[in-house]
């Protein structure tokens, strides 16, 4: 599984909507301040919206507004958002791919690998992760890696 640029991008913008307290803010604003291209940036409000992360107003004194708690926010919610299904492997995301799924000895693998990225991913908020919060992602890595 790749992070791509407009995940990036999308964790971005909700540091933004954080760190501005609850209050609108352009999507314009947020890009210029956080090096988002102002389109691409457009584009993933609207993934947000549709996702429920935030909410837009409209008007001259409208914006983003955060639609979630970023302490409930994970990571993995947000990069599904973005960017669809969290996968290791394209078996485990399109049963079609392959024919070979039923005897395959690697699919229990790749399998096992979405889970464990997936709790990973899903233990790490969003609040977390802007206070700097590493002591429980250090934990997992030592703990993945034993």
């Amino acid at each position: 599984m790749d992070v791509t640029r407009r995940t990036d991008y999308a964790i971005r913008l909700i540091a933004a909507l954080v760190e501005n307290d609850g209050k609108p803010l352009s999507v314009r604003e947020a890009a210029e301040e956080y090096d988002v291209p102002y389109a691409f940036a457009r584009s993933i409000q609207h993934a947000l919206v549709q996702a429920g992360l935030i909410r837009s107003i409209r008007g001259a004194h409208g914006g983003m507004l955060l639609n979630a708690d970023p302490d409930k926010l994970t990571l993995f919610k947000l990069i599904e958002a973005v960017q669809g299904p969290v996968n290791v492997s394209v078996c485990t995301a399109d049963k079609d791919w392959c024919s070979r799924e039923g005897q395959c000895q690697f699919h229990k693998v790749w399998e096992g690998a979405n889970t464990l990225l997936a709790d990973y991913l899903d233990s790490v908020s969003i609040k977390q992760l802007l206070d700097g919060e590493t002591a429980r992602l250090t934990e997992m890595s030592i703990a993945l890696q034993r």
